[in-house]
C-alpha cells in the first residue's frame, strides 16, 4: 500500500510572509515555528519520519535505501547535507518528500516491485528531464518498468500562470513538443507528462492536479505571485505495509 499527499499552507503558526503551515527552513522563517509546523503536520498525516535532500534544481536522484543522513525527525531540528531533487525507495518506512512553491511535485509508483519516487520539477528540472532520470534510476536499481508505474503531478503553477521568455519556450518546445506553451506562458505540466510518456509511461496511468499555485495562494504558496518570499508545502510518499 502506498500513502502519498501534499501540506497546504493553512493550518500553522509561521507569521507572514510565511504564514501560516511552512515547512521549510531554507527560506527566512523562524525554527521553532517551522518545528512545531512539522509537528502539526506529522500528526495530521501519521508519518514522523521523512527523508528528503538540500534541493538544488538538479537531476540527482538519490536512492534513499542507502541509510544516508537524510532524515527529518519531527521531534527535533535536523536538515540533510546531501543535495539532489528526487529520491526513490524499495523499502516500507519512512516517507520520501520534497519541497515546493509553485515547481512540480511528481509521485512515483511501480505498483510491481513495489517501489517509489519522488521529485521536484521546476524548469531546470524538467528541461533536463527529472522524471525519466528518476525513473531510469529506479529501472536499475528495483528493476521498474514503466509500464507498471503510476505518476501523478501535485498543485504547481500552470500555463495561466507561467508566462516566461521566448528563448525559454522555444527550448521546451523543441524538446518535448508544441503543446507545452501557447505562445506566452509555459506548461511545466505537458512537458512532464509528454517526457514520462516518450519514456513508456501509459498516458491513461499519468494524473495531473487541476490546481494552480499562482491562483490559489489561500491555499498554496507560490514564489512566483507572492515575490519570492514565502513558505514551502512538503510532498510526501510512503510505502506502507498493508
Amino acid at each position: 500500500m502506498v500513502k502519498a499527499g501534499m501540506s497546504l499552507r493553512t493550518g500553522g503558526v509561521s507569521k507572514t510572509p510565511y504564514a501560516s503551515l511552512n515547512l521549510a527552513t531554507h527560506v527566512g522563517d523562524s525554527p521553532a515555528a517551522v518545528l512545531q509546523n512539522r509537528q502539526i503536520f506529522s500528526e495530521q498525516i501519521g508519518v514522523r519520519t521523512v527523508k528528503y535532500c538540500r534541493q538544488i534544481h538538479s537531476t540527482t536522484v538519490v536512492t534513499a535505501d542507502m541509510g544516508v543522513p537524510l532524515l527529518w525527525h519531527l521531534e527535533k531540528e535536523s536538515e540533510p547535507e546531501i543535495t539532489g531533487d528526487a529520491l526513490i525507495t524499495a523499502q516500507h518506512g519512512p516517507a520520501l518528500g520534497v519541497f515546493t512553491a509553485d515547481c512540480v511535485p511528481i509521485f512515483i509508483l511501480d505498483v510491481a516491485t513495489p517501489a517509489i519516487g519522488i521529485a521536484h520539477a521546476g524548469w531546470r528540472g524538467t528541461l533536463a528531464r527529472i522524471a525519466n532520470t528518476t525513473l531510469e534510476q529506479m529501472r536499475m536499481c528495483f528493476g521498474t518498468e514503466t509500464r507498471d508505474c503510476l505518476i501523478h503531478l501535485g498543485p504547481a503553477i500552470q500555463r495561466c500562470c507561467y508566462a516566461v521568455s521566448s528563448e525559454l519556450l522555444d527550448q521546451f518546445a523543441q524538446h518535448f513538443g508544441k503543446n507545452v506553451h501557447n505562445g506566452t506562458h509555459l506548461s511545466l505540466q505537458a512537458a512532464n507528462v509528454n517526457q514520462c510518456i516518450e519514456k513508456g509511461v501509459p498516458a491513461s496511468a499519468i494524473s495531473v492536479s487541476p490546481f494552480c499555485t499562482a491562483c490559489w495562494t489561500d491555499k498554496f504558496y507560490s514564489h512566483r505571485a507572492e515575490r519570492g518570499q514565502t513558505g514551502r508545502m512538503l510532498s510526501f510518499i510512503q510505502l506502507v505495509e498493508i
